[in-house]
């Protein structure tokens, strides 16, 4: 009996050991694919680019890139299910150094950006495309894209809203 004990023990102790490796050693593959993925979409070292100056402690917005969309938020109404929405996203620099759309986050795969990763200078302007393809999809839909840029705050969160009328 005393036997069978120390082996479920054993048993217990190995099984979740074994779940802390596989956790620890994942954790660590996902982090450097990601940072794989942002270096690979910046394609150069950002270091100066992104650095946040501070002035007594507090970010220097002045001294960064800042980012003005003419809007956050497109309504595209009501569509077919099937129909592929596009809408351009207008922004401009309005910031005193280089901008930098330095990656995304899209709420699906079914809602795509598209932008120029090159660097747009003090008062230059730009256009993020974003395409949402509405097959698969119903009734009212929301999707939303969070941009990451060089400026402060460095996220900005684009809105794709209407309503998808259903194929009969």
């Amino acid at each position: 009996m005393i036997k069978n004990i120390n082996f479920a023990k054993m048993f217990k102790m190995v099984h979740y050991f074994t779940i802390i490796i596989i956790s620890f050693s994942l954790s660590f593959s996902c982090k450097s694919d990601q940072d794989n993925a942002f270096s690979n979409a910046v394609g150069k070292n950002l270091a100066s680019e992104v650095e946040i100056p501070t002035k007594d402690g507090n970010v220097d917005q002045e001294k960064m890139a800042k980012i003005e969309f003419k809007e956050l938020i497109f309504d595209f109404g009501k569509v077919k299910e099937g129909v592929i929405v596009e809408h351009i996203f207008k922004f401009k620099n309005i910031g005193s150094k280089d901008l930098l759309l330095l990656y995304h986050q899209a709420t699906c795969g079914c809602t795509i950006p598209d932008f120029s990763k090159d660097p747009y200078g003090p008062g230059k302007s730009g256009e993020i495309v974003i395409k949402f393809d509405t097959k698969g999809k119903k009734l009212s839909q929301t999707k939303r894209i969070k941009i990451f840029t060089n400026t402060y705050p460095n996220m900005t969160e684009l809105t794709l809203k209407g309503y998808v009328i259903p194929k009969e």
